[in-house]
């Protein structure tokens, strides 16, 4: 009855989806028509950081709490990372600012997810920590 409640498999597979995604958004970018390929490698480490998170926390669900810390700290980067890639006023949005956009805002939505599971996490742990103990 006080046992914890098994994790569910929701967060680690979420990250493997955003991670996917965020990775190939990289990888596009390094193949595209940029003059540079730092924007396309800057989300290509965010992308491979946030796929071996989620892998490592389905591989090792007794560190899940820990590698998720990671995680967020990755998606919080790549909220960040979109400031590299807003274009100067009045100028066109080119591809590789919108791939790099694209991502952040997928960062930010992940970021939001791990938030309230954080929370949700914590409250758990709160109200389960308040009942008495035989």
């Amino acid at each position: 009855m006080d046992a914890k409640p098994t994790p569910t498999l929701f967060i680690p597979t979420f990250t493997l989806l955003i991670g996917g995604v965020v990775l190939v958004g990289g990888l596009f970018n390094m193949i595209g028509d940029s003059p540079s390929t730092a924007p396309g490698l800057t989300l290509a480490a965010i992308g491979s950081t946030l796929e071996a998170c989620g892998m490592l926390s389905l591989a090792y669900p007794a560190f899940r709490k820990h590698i998720m810390h990671v995680a967020i700290l990755v998606a919080l980067f790549g909220m960040g990372n979109v400031l590299s890639a807003l274009p100067a006023a009045g100028e066109a949005w080119t591809q590789t600012e919108l791939v790099t956009a694209v991502c952040s805002i997928l960062c930010t939505v992940l970021f939001a997810v791990y938030l309230k599971s954080f929370v949700n996490a914590r409250r758990g742990n709160a109200s389960s920590s308040s009942k008495p103990v035989n």
